[in-house]
């Protein structure tokens, strides 16, 4: 066949110049739809590179957020005083329980405790060892790392626990594994895949699920990635894909493990073949309205994807923007696409910005916030040389509510208090720094007396019940405030003041309002001191028991001692026990210190005549324990002391935290064989009623009614009603601080079981014992004789 010219030679030059030149723009049409297609790609490929940056930004904020999330959780549980009292007794039933309660609430399977020993409570094996090594070479001010473990790479975060110092840390272990990197997936807004890298035994980068092998492109881009964040291309098994990779730092800041997100090209290009179909259509039609369409072309394509790549560059840098949408076509849809993810990009870093400075429960600012707060307070009042005012708020009683009611009610009452301190206080800041505890910053040229009047507004209203979750809730707080620059020129000594003056007004009673003084930290530090004492005194065997003899009056004889500890401090000499007691009871000391009581006094009244007993004051924080029993038993075993000669004393103070556990135990202890005695008789609330529900063997008549029952008719007919009271419920009465002849007299004559005090004789070393009963004998020698 002939070529197309020669069939073409009998037409004319105006065909002939017609069919050229429309070849010519047909080759022109065809050349600006190729040159069309790249700039589509290119647009593509910046979009996506877009899309993967702020996914890995999104990936950073979130991972933030659930480390302060577990944090938190940690937190309440560190914070918590039976907790921490289990802590320092070891009490290994009470932390498995509340680790198990700690794993269901956060929804972390992994969840353990690790003492200042390294030692670790909730895991065993090689995690174990790895995380009881990992508060001590933690840099400072991190709190969460990323370990490798046979294999498997773990997130880390601790918590410590404060009582006040350091005594442990809460941990918790996620385990980055496929589940976690698929939870990481669902939550971006494009088609992500998830994988941890970890170096492999030649110190190269791999998979840690082995979908990924080892190779220089990898290890070059986790390189790159150490100082700056890298968007690149990997031909991976899979094909090739845009990734990037996030370094997760070990504990000394190495990077142990990388976090590799990864787009495949195909899929991130497969939203434009329909644009570039439509492309190719446009051109192929353009050969018959080359100039046309080649104008429109331009127009509608071109200058669409150009504004896209802006667009998609300022997206990448981190500013939101926003194209213009024409028309329904492939390039319309494109930008209204693009405009929904930049809008839900920036609405998804409003709201992690807003739960990292406000409290999730309440809407408040939360300690970070108040902190920056404050922190610009301090430093405006410098500029100005005006004050700033922090109240500290402590709700009185919160834990009974969460007991009681159920934490959705205790919520319900943190929220209810929030919002009304928001309304008291208009002009200051409120925040929720966290458990029951708020604290408000008073700036901005308030009045001198505005703290004062403020705090008494928030006491008087607390103090009215308030209406939760259709509860009728009796609440109250206690309030300390510091006043900034006098008080502290900085946030934290400014708060730790303020803190230190809620101490007092605590020790105050409750219920009240104290501004900080410098005798507070004076106190505070002697009181850290003395804690940092009573650690050391337990382990130097600086205690030791003196014992004080109950005489009974029916013989006059020596019935029993009381045991009574005392600390002999190797630069202070003899502390007294008022001033060592509540501190070891506020920091669980006291158990410890208790049952190294109960052992010594056991192993000193064995050696006594079998009708001697031996008395023991037990706090609430030691009967609490439900391990009590069993170091009851233990002491009574390795002593070989017989359970009727041990008699524990208790007050009515164990009964506050609910009277079902602590009547179990004292009827267990009775079984045992051991007695039981009310101390401090007659100075509580609801003596008779513990009276009747359970049986003592002992009822001590407080001091303060003996003192005056020689010369007081009042007091002596208090004693007189609960010897009475005893002897119709078959218990005997012991009268404390007996020290005068008519006092003896007085109580002999209402019928008193026995009496304890100077008047017999003073509490004694445990080597003067033997000597006591030796004279004791030789008086009722020559009685008889007489």
């Amino acid at each position: 066949m002939p070529p197309i010219w020669s069939r073409l030679r009998f037409r004319s030059l105006r065909t002939r110049l017609a069919v050229l030149y429309a070849a010519l723009f047909g080759v022109a049409l065809i050349g600006i739809a190729g040159v069309t297609q790249v700039i589509v790609q290119d647009a593509a490929r910046t979009s996506v590179m877009a899309e993967l940056s702020a996914s890995g930004t999104v990936y950073d904020r979130l991972w933030a957020l659930r480390e302060r999330s577990l944090a938190s959780a940690a937190d309440v549980l560190a914070h918590d005083f039976g907790f921490r009292s289990a802590i320092a007794s070891g009490d290994r039933s009470t932390i498995d329980s509340a680790l198990v309660s700690l794993r269901n609430r956060a929804g972390v399977p992994l969840a353990m405790v690790v003492d200042e020993d390294g030692a670790v409570i909730g895991v065993h094996g090689p995690l174990a060892a790895a995380v009881g090594q990992l508060p001590f070479v933690l840099a400072d001010g991190r709190r969460d790392a990323v370990i490798s473990v046979d294999g498997a790479v773990y997130r880390i975060i601790l918590s410590p626990i404060l009582a006040p110092t350091e005594i442990g840390w809460v941990a918790f272990a996620i385990r980055l594994d496929g589940g976690e990197m698929r939870s990481l997936e669902r939550l971006s807004a494009i088609p992500l895949t998830a994988t941890i890298l970890q170096r492999t035994a030649t110190d190269h980068w791999a998979a840690a699920d082995g979908s990924i092998p080892a190779n220089p492109q990898l290890d070059r881009l986790v390189r790159e990635s150490m100082g700056r964040r890298t968007l690149t291309t990997l031909d991976l098994p899979g094909g090739a894909a845009f990734a990037l990779v996030k370094p997760l730092h070990g504990p000394g800041g190495e990077a142990s493990a990388a976090l590799l997100i990864r787009y495949p090209h195909g899929s991130a290009l497969a939203q434009y073949r329909p644009l570039q179909i439509g492309i190719g259509l446009a051109g192929l039609m353009g050969l018959i309205l080359v100039l046309l369409a080649s104008g429109r072309l331009a127009s509608s394509i071109a200058r669409p994807i150009a504004v896209l790549d802006r667009a998609a560059k300022a997206l990448e840098a981190g500013e939101y923007t926003e194209v213009p949408v024409e028309g329904a076509d492939e390039i319309g849809r494109l930008a209204d696409s693009f405009n929904r993810m930049s809008a839900e990009i920036v609405e998804r870093e409003h709201r992690i910005t807003h739960l990292a400075f406000h409290d999730s429960l309440t809407g408040l600012p939360n300690r970070v916030s108040f902190r920056q707060a404050l922190e610009q307070a301090i430093a405006r009042a410098a500029r100005t040389g005006g004050e700033v005012a922090v109240l500290c708020l402590d709700l009185d009683g919160f834990k009974g509510v969460n007991d009681t009611l159920g934490h959705p009610v205790g919520d319900a009452l943190l929220r209810r208090i929030g919002a009304l301190l928001v309304e008291m206080a208009p002009d200051g800041m409120v925040s929720r720094l966290g458990g029951d505890e708020y604290a408000i910053v008073l700036a901005n040229g308030f009045l001198a007396d505005r703290p004062r009047v403020l705090a008494q507004q928030i006491v008087d209203a607390l103090q009215e019940p308030l209406q939760a979750a259709g509860h009728v809730i009796a609440s109250g707080t206690s309030i300390g405030i510091a006043i900034g620059p006098v008080d502290g020129d900085d946030p934290d000594l400014l708060l730790k003041n303020a803190d230190l003056a809620l101490y007092r007004a605590k020790q105050d009673g409750r219920g009240t309002f104290r501004f900080f003084e410098p005798a507070l930290d004076e106190a505070a530090r002697k009181r850290r001191q003395l804690e940092l004492d009573l650690r050391k005194a337990l382990k130097n065997n600086e205690f030791q028991l003196n014992f004080q003899p109950v005489v009974a009056l029916k013989d006059d004889a020596i019935s029993g001692f009381e045991a009574l500890l005392r600390w002999n401090h190797p630069n202070r000499g003899r502390v007294p026990p008022t001033e060592f007691i509540p501190v070891a009871e506020e920091t669980g000391l006291i158990v410890a210190i208790g049952e190294w009581v109960l052992h010594q006094a056991c192993r000193a009244a064995v050696e006594w005549p079998d009708h001697v007993r031996i008395a023991i004051n037990v706090s609430p924080l030691q009967f609490r324990n439900t391990g009590f029993q069993t170091i009851v038993l233990q002491a009574l075993a390795q002593s070989g002391l017989a359970p009727g000669r041990l008699e524990i004393e208790i007050t009515e103070s164990v009964f506050l935290d609910g009277e079902g556990p602590v009547v179990a135990m004292l009827h267990r202890l009775r079984d045992m064989g051991v007695r039981v005695a009310l101390d401090d008789f007659g100075t509580g609330y609801s003596s008779l009623s513990y009276l009747r529900k359970f049986p003592f063997d002992k009822i001590k008549i407080d001091r303060s009614f003996v003192t005056a029952v020689a010369y007081d008719d009042s007091a002596a007919a208090i004693v007189r009603a609960i010897v009475q009271l005893a002897e119709a419920l078959h218990m005997e009465t012991t009268a404390e601080g007996v020290e005068s002849d008519d006092q003896l007299a007085r109580l002999r004559g209402q019928g008193c079981s026995s009496i304890q005090g100077y008047l017999f004789s003073r509490p004694l070393a445990e080597d003067r014992i033997e000597a006591l009963f030796d004279r004791c004998a030789e008086q009722t020698a020559v009685s008889r004789a007489a």
